[in-house]
């Protein structure tokens, strides 16, 4: 009971302090910009910019055909790059939006400008072999480079038969789909609760140092850890509340929000652990900043190989946050929920060495 009535005095205090409301405007900020600001399905087209030369208009007619324009007229439309304006016809299939330049100068100026790859097709007029003349940015990587080199290597059609021959195998079928604004969620929720969560414990921690309550436990029978523990309820449960703001608007009803709240609540606790420990070894939120700022830097750094799969070096496993951007997207997809389950339970065990080791220390402070 005396934790209880601890919980809710904290409560009532935070709700009337600056960072409570923090939380709970930065909550609608990031549900305004997923809804208003992100759209449903981002444009994932890629721009191509080619110069075709061949012999006759109807051998390159021929060619562009190739194309499969999604109307069949190719549009005309006029670019700028280096302060230029450049004509061009449009060809915009399902997965590109190819240009054809009239100049060589003007697809090597456009690729350069727009940092994009850049390609001569020529047709020899003797023999009436294609040439192609591929100009790179310089940052692609030697795969790419390597398929370049090779893919014309045999007749573009065996290419396509070849492709078309290969097994697919679709890994995940019964998981569910998401948009690509649903799938900003799950990092969303790991800045909405690990970071912010991780920084506000620990102004809640100062604001306190600064008016002497933490000292104040040395004279009075109440030990501290219930102090510390009903900060952290506050924190949990603010954060479960302003994520849950950001997810039912967007998702509905097709989340396990048993999971969810779960994981939340896991997560909670050890980002309450965390900015605990930090609180414990300054005196204010000024003295701390340098070591508050790179642990949020860091904690954001799994959000890189989220948005990017194919860079997941083995060094980023081993920041917490990473875990938690991939257990709140099992979640949301319906995935593997043993290991939702699994990391939930390491982050609780987590979260709690962390308090243990916070309590020691502030045991340790009051009594110097």
């Amino acid at each position: 009971m005396k934790l209880w009535s601890s919980f809710v005095k904290e409560l009532i205090i935070a709700s009337r302090g600056f960072y409570f409301y923090i939380e709970l405007v930065m909550a609608f900020v990031l549900l305004v910009v997923l809804l208003f600001v992100v759209p449903e399905h981002f444009d994932s087209k890629e721009n191509e910019y080619l110069y075709l030369d061949f012999p006759t208009e109807s051998i390159e007619q021929a060619y562009i055909d190739t194309f499969e324009d999604l109307d069949g007229v190719p549009e005309t439309v006029t670019l700028k790059a280096d302060k230029q304006e450049i004509g061009a016809l449009l060809y915009e299939t399902e997965d590109n939006r190819i240009y054809v330049l009239s100049s060589e100068d003007d697809m090597v100026l456009l690729a350069k400008e727009k940092h994009t790859v850049g390609a001569s097709i020529v047709m020899d007029a003797d023999d009436y072999e294609i040439h192609y003349t591929y100009y790179l940015q310089g940052n692609e990587t030697q795969r790419l480079k390597n398929l370049v080199m090779i893919i014309h290597g045999a007749d573009d059609a065996q290419l396509y038969d070849a492709a078309e021959e290969q097994t697919i195998v679709t890994l995940g079928a019964t998981q569910a789909d998401l948009s690509d604004r649903e799938n900003l969620l799950p990092v969303f929720l790991t800045f909405n609760g690990a970071l912010l969560g991780f920084f506000i414990i620990s102004a809640y921690i100062f604001l306190d140092k600064k008016e002497g309550v933490i000292k104040a436990y040395a004279i009075t029978p109440s030990p501290v850890w219930k102090y510390m523990l009903s900060k952290v309820m506050v924190l949990t449960v603010t954060m479960l509340v302003t994520s849950l703001i950001i997810v039912v608007p967007l998702m509905g009803l097709r989340v396990n929000y048993l999971m969810l709240i779960v994981f939340l609540l896991c997560t909670g606790a050890f980002a309450s652990g965390l900015g605990l420990v930090v609180a414990g070894y300054y005196d204010d939120m000024m003295k701390s900043f340098g070591v508050m700022y790179l642990l949020m830097i860091g904690m954001m750094l799994p959000a890189l190989a989220y948005f990017t799969p194919s860079w997941d070096p083995l060094w980023l496993k081993f920041i917490p946050s990473y875990y938690m951007v991939f257990g709140f997207k099992e979640i949301f997809i319906k995935g593997d929920m043993g290991f939702v389950l699994l990391i939930a339970l390491a982050y609780f065990v987590a979260g709690a060495l962390l308090f243990a080791w916070a309590n020691a220390r502030y045991k340790r402070t009051l009594s110097v």
